[in-house]
């Protein structure tokens, strides 16, 4: 017997005069008036502008209807995802005005709706949010949590997928802010080291295991490690040679502080758009990977490239450009440890304890096991299998076997690693530019692609008003749209390279005058539309870009009043402003000779002292994100996940993780429970599937819980055991009735089990199925005559039930037929 729940047409009335589906949201809507409890629950995040609100499920019509009697905020959209053995039963009337606004589909409808451009702008945009409605929320209907769990697999690919697309803006406005202080090019280090053996070091669990080698054998080592670990090591007495930094957001900074305890020998090598925060408060000598200026690469065109996504793949670029035969990796993990955890120790993300509830995909370690990842390292591993493959001389070998394994590596433990002796390893012989003729130069590029930008938004704005006066007549508007094309033809061959970047940075906003349309079926009115927003979108992003260009110029200007003896008072204002104290530790070494007064030795302290506030308080911003990724709703939704694909290794991992926190939390506990209740199943051990379960305390256990009771006490042929399990769980739905009403029938109570039966059809009139199988009941019974009213009552819920037809005609022929 399969113990399922079934979503039946019958609408309940409550007290609030509101129509629901009671074997949807069970009896939620009984005490509380819906708008009540949607304020409290949805009010806020339903709220936002600019917004794509991903719903799933409708609380039987109720929470869409909210959202109708609402005001749709300005520029969002609300997707509402409704299970397709629903939807048919609901009517939603949306009106005209907001069918554009408010969508409503089944899982089937999912690929399309995702692929559709106006949705996809939210997903480049990162401005999406994924609810789930309140029946989905209380998981008693197993196709809403598997529902659940493929949106939010699917939003996660179709958002990394939209996002590289995307995130230009933050690497462009990174670029620009940068060019003030990316002075020397990373190919100087080209062909150092041929032969030798270099160390990259990440922040992966597998750090632990090796760091004592790494220790040990550092003088033979030529090291490298990620900036968010360069802390650690300093902490270890471990001195990297070369730091690595590639990300642009601010996050960077926060998570690499560390990395400023290390000595002027340490070289910082950094992407193009590496943390601006971090690279102009580096007090050491640094050089950078790929292209200085986002509008000409006419001097980075040789320079060692920025390898993605992650600060691993540029490291193992730019170890295998300096010449290393070989390259060892610690850290680089690019997977979960067994036990949950993704960064070695004394990392923030560490100190938080195991990672439960991310979306994950599984991978394989060099030891053969399967272990989690997430999709971005997926796609670093793949990276990194396409550098091996490139560069096929350099032996590239993991130092840990618990490592995901990538094509082309391979794992070797560290004490079979043989060190020749590696001899010197200072960056002194380095060349680096004179900073002060550099910004020089720079500055005049900055000139010359201001001024290519304002012609360009000079143009833009002539060919603007033209498109503003095109008309319906393709006649009189083939002349204007001439002259448009005439000065987008000057544009692209004149200033072709500040066009590009305009149009690379501003990807969005001109992704807005796209069309799915067939050409063939476009009007002049969409031309004219499509040819107004286009250059909207041109003269918009030459305004930024003019801007932006104009703030990197400044702060060219900036560095070289730096260099002069501009009064300290005067740098500190802005230091202060845009909260970078550590270039007063800059200035100072730049000013060594410099006579400092009383007032100066004191703004100096001010200012350090702010520094060291800086690179020593972890922000609660981040650490209240890393927590979020264990939320305990989430561990649920991962619990199922793995349960419906039957990876019981999954969920015997998840069991151990979760064992540490069953004491102090009780959803913890209680998802614990389930888990190994889930994990025994799969392993095909019931008995120990129901301890597990019974072991939970009976107050923590839902409606989850008490269903797989039931299942496991009747798969075992535990009667009584189910009996009473059903009659707690009967307090949550009376969909259960039936079932319940079947278990007395195999204990031979008959007349209680046709009690049960009658008393829920009594409520629940239009279940055929339910009255079929009392029909059948009562025929075995030789009840022939409520045998033949049950299925007469079947057909007056279902007239085109042949089922019940067929059973209803045998009857009559048995009750007429005579004895």
């Amino acid at each position: 017997m399969q113990l399922q729940t079934n979503i039946l047409n019958h609408f309940a009335i409550s007290r609030f005069n509101e129509y629901y589906l009671p074997s949807i949201n069970r009896r939620t809507f009984e005490s509380i008036d819906s708008k009540t409890i949607y304020d409290k629950n949805f009010k806020n995040g339903f709220s936002n502008k600019d917004n794509l609100n991903i719903i799933i499920g409708m609380d039987s019509g109720l929470l869409a209807n909210y959202v109708l009697e609402a005001d749709i905020p300005e520029g969002s959209k609300f997707v509402f995802i409704e299970l397709s053995s629903v939807l048919p039963l609901l009517v939603i009337d949306i009106p005209s005005n907001l069918q554009k606004k408010l969508i409503i589909t089944d899982e089937l409808g999912i690929d399309e709706l995702f692929s559709q451009n106006d949705i996809k702008l939210y997903f480049t945009k990162g401005q999406y949010h994924l609810f789930s409605s309140l029946s989905v929320a209380s998981r008693h209907i197993d196709d809403y949590n598997t529902l659940f769990n493929s949106v939010e697999s699917k939003l996660q690919k179709e958002s990394f997928k939209n996002q590289i697309d995307s995130t230009q803006k933050l690497f462009i406005h990174a670029q620009l802010d940068n060019i003030a202080d990316n002075h020397t090019q990373a190919k100087i280090l080209r062909s150092t080291f041929n032969g030798k053996t270099c160390i990259i070091i990440a922040g992966g669990p597998s750090l632990d295991k090796s760091i004592d080698w790494i220790k040990e054998n550092q003088h033979n080592l030529y090291i490298i490690c990620a900036s968010r670990i360069a802390g650690k090591l300093v902490s270890l007495c471990i001195k990297p040679d070369i730091v690595v930094s590639v990300d642009p957001q601010e996050i960077s900074f926060n998570v690499s502080r560390g990395m400023f305890d290390l000595s002027d020998n340490t070289l910082l090598v950094h992407s193009y758009h590496v943390c601006p925060k971090i690279l102009s408060q580096w007090r050491g000598k640094c050089l950078y990977m790929g292209q200085r200026l986002p509008w000409d690469d006419k001097n980075d065109k040789d320079n060692i490239a920025t390898i993605g996504p992650t600060v691993t793949n540029s490291s193992v670029r730019l170890a295998i450009e300096m010449g290393f035969s070989r390259v060892l990796l610690s850290g680089v993990d690019f997977c979960y440890s067994k036990s949950g955890y993704s960064h070695a120790s004394g990392t923030p993300e560490a100190s938080l304890g195991p990672c439960l509830g991310h979306n994950t995909v599984w991978v394989e370690t060099y030891e053969g096991y399967p272990a989690e990842t997430l999709l971005q390292l997926r796609h670093a591993m793949e990276s990194l299998e396409q550098e091996a493959k490139a560069y096929p001389e350099v032996a590239i070998i993991n130092l840990s076997s618990s490592a995901a394994k990538v094509q082309g590596t391979i794992c070797t433990e560290p004490n079979d690693i043989h060190l020749d002796i590696l001899g010197g390893k200072s960056i002194n012989n380095i060349s680096f530019k004179n900073s002060k003729d550099d910004l020089l130069n720079v500055a005049t590029e900055c000139i010359k692609a201001k001024n290519d930008i304002e012609i360009i938004f000079t143009l833009v704005k002539k060919a603007k008003n033209l498109s503003k006066t095109l008309s319906l007549n393709s006649k009189l508007s083939a002349k204007k749209i001439d002259e448009i094309n005439k000065i987008e033809n000057l544009i692209n061959k004149k200033h072709s390279k500040i066009a590009s970047l305009a149009k690379f940075y501003g990807y969005l906003e001109f992704s807005s005058f796209l069309t799915t349309k067939d050409t063939e079926t476009w009007t002049q009115s969409h031309i004219n539309d499509m040819t107004i927003k286009y250059y909207n979108a041109f003269s918009y992003i030459c305004e930024v870009l003019k801007i932006l260009i104009g703030n990197a110029y400044n702060k060219i200007q900036f560095r070289l009043s730096e260099m002069e003896n501009t009064p300290l008072t005067e740098l500190a204002v802005r230091w202060k402003k845009e909260n970078q104290p550590g270039r007063s530790l800059i200035w100072q070494k730049m000013h060594k000779d410099h006579n400092l007064t009383t007032e100066e030795i004191d703004l100096l302290l001010e200012i350090n002292l702010l520094f060291k506030k800086n690179t020593t308080q972890l922000k609660q911003i981040y650490t209240g994100e890393l927590n979020s990724h264990s939320a305990m709703n989430l561990v649920y939704n991962k619990i199922i996940r793995l349960n419906q694909s039957q990876n019981h290794y999954g969920l015997s991992l998840t069991v151990n993780n979760l064992q540490s926190f069953i004491t102090k939390n009780t959803e913890a506990n209680r998802l614990y429970h389930l888990a190994l209740a889930f994990q025994r199943s799969l392993e095909q051990q019931p008995q120990q599937a129901l301890d597990a379960l019974l072991a939970l305390p009976e107050e923590l256990c839902t409606e989850m819980e008490l269903k797989h009771i039931i299942l496991l006490a009747l798969k075992l042929s535990k009667l009584e055991l189910a009996t009473a399990t059903l009659v707690k769980i009967l307090a949550h739905s009376d969909e259960y009735m039936p079932q319940y009403a079947h278990i007395l029938k195999l204990q031979g109570k008959i007349q209680e089990s046709v009690n049960v039966y009658l008393d829920y059809l009594e409520k629940y009139p239009s279940d055929t199925q339910t009255w079929i199988k009392l029909g059948l009941f009562m025929f075995e019974i030789n009840q022939v005559e409520a045998s033949h009213t049950a299925f007469s009552n079947a057909i007056n819920a279902d007239p085109d039930n042949q089922v019940a037809r067929e059973y209803l005609a045998e009857l009559t022929r048995l009750m007429n037929t005579p004895q």
